[in-house]
């Protein structure tokens, strides 16, 4: 998970602060003798904050959707967990600074402020500096890699970013491959492996969280989930050996999210045409009690049509929840896919511990993160100005493509 050495004291403060504040609770009694009302530990401090949150709160911390036209009456209505900006939301520094303290301060709890900066071609910071895709990262030290997640995450940190839905950690094994490709860092597995753990440490330095995908592997398909339903029909040995061997670095590595892929896998679930984003004996059975993993589990865009083709989205959403993932991605209908989960709870079909377990996941991972709200826009627009884009990480980035021996940790 993110480091939390240079910044936990402040941190709990923040928390006990904000979250009296959200209870409407006193604090003078704390302030006046914290020795004789001893600060609570960080998992108290979640227990509490889940208790006070209605049904309907927590479901609406389920999902990471968009921005665009009505999302101040979404924040209203739903109280979304988190948004996800593309380009289109991101088109100078300053429109992306101004959207994203405005998505926080709307917001009653700390929202996940996403992006896909990946490099290469899905990078969706024009303005930022531009790293290369992780296809032509082949070769570069665990140094070099580490430094290049601190780069575009200390960008990513200054414009009030908190989550980057990278790394990508496909095996790329399919020359005719449409939506990989260069995106993977190799056909090696190992290396996929090796590259992708020291740029999720970079990212954790600057306290970014992470998102390995698009487990368990979209690497060795034909098609594009975009558009279509892909299938990966390759052997368990094989499977375990090449697709989940990145990921099971990822969990050591501590990524703080998984994204599930719109994949077909027969091997890991016979049903047919059934995507591991929508599979209990994928993610439950495989992600969780297999591997090990404990962390957040996050759907793909489910606007992509791999499954908007074959299912409602209120459906999707109940499927793919009950299956194991915790947040929903953009689902194509959001009040259905709300609706859809609040039914279930409600009928008793999504059992209450089910959920609480999900949003407890949520809370725990917002409340380990350094939230920098109290930075007014002003002073966030200043520091971004020097950093994003600077001549200073131009100059860093070549140094680190160059894997310089004497590799600075920050720019010079």
């Amino acid at each position: 998970m993110i480091d939390l050495a240079a910044w936990n004291r402040q941190l709990i403060l923040r928390l006990l602060i904000s979250l009296a504040l959200f209870l409407t609770l006193p604090t003078s009694s704390v302030a006046a003798n914290p020795s004789a009302n001893p600060r609570p530990a960080l998992p108290d401090l979640v227990e509490l904050q889940l208790s006070r949150l209605t049904l309907e709160e927590k479901i609406g911390q389920l999902f990471i959707i968009t921005p665009d036209n009505d999302w101040k009456t979404q924040i209203r209505a739903y109280r979304p967990g988190g948004f996800i900006l593309f380009s289109r939301h991101a088109k100078d520094l300053d429109t992306t600074l101004r959207l994203l303290d405005q998505l926080r301060q709307q917001s009653a709890i700390l929202p996940f402020l996403a992006v896909d900066q990946e490099g290469g071609r899905v990078s969706r910071l024009p303005f930022a500096t531009q790293t290369p895709p992780a296809g032509n990262w082949a070769g570069l030290s665990d140094k070099a890699v580490k430094n290049l997640g601190q780069l575009v995450g200390r960008e990513l940190r200054v414009l009030g970013f908190n989550l980057n839905f990278a790394p990508v950690m496909d095996v790329d094994t399919c020359a005719e491959n449409p939506v990989i490709g260069n995106r993977s860092f190799s056909a090696d597995p190992y290396e996929v492996a090796r590259l992708g753990r020291a740029y999720i440490q970079g990212l954790h330095l600057s306290g970014i969280a992470t998102a390995a995908k698009h487990f368990p592997g979209h690497g060795d398909t034909h098609a594009d989930s975009h558009l279509v339903l892909p299938t990966v029909n390759q052997p368990l040995e094989r499977i375990e050996t090449v697709e989940l061997l990145p990921f099971r670095a990822a969990v050591l590595a501590g990524t703080d999210f998984i994204m599930m892929a719109h994949v077909v896998y027969p091997a890991l679930d016979p049903r047919p045409a059934w995507p591991a984003s929508l599979s209990s004996a994928i993610i439950t059975d495989v992600l969780r009690q297999e591997i090990g993993y404990s962390g957040l589990v996050i759907t793909d865009a489910m606007n992509m049509k791999a499954i908007t083709g074959r299912i409602p989205a209120g459906d999707a959403a109940k499927t793919a929840f009950l299956a194991g993932v915790d947040m929903i991605l953009m689902p194509e209908d959001f009040p259905a896919a709300y609706q859809a989960l609040l039914d279930s709870v409600r009928s008793g079909e999504i059992p209450m511990t089910r959920l609480n377990a999900s949003v407890r996941r949520i809370l725990t991972l917002k409340a380990r993160m350094a939230d920098s709200a109290e930075i007014s826009l002003g002073e966030r627009r200043q520091k971004a100005a020097a950093m994003v884009g600077s001549l200073e990480h131009t100059v860093w980035l070549r140094q680190i493509l160059h894997d310089a021996p004497e590799l600075p940790e920050s720019p010079k």
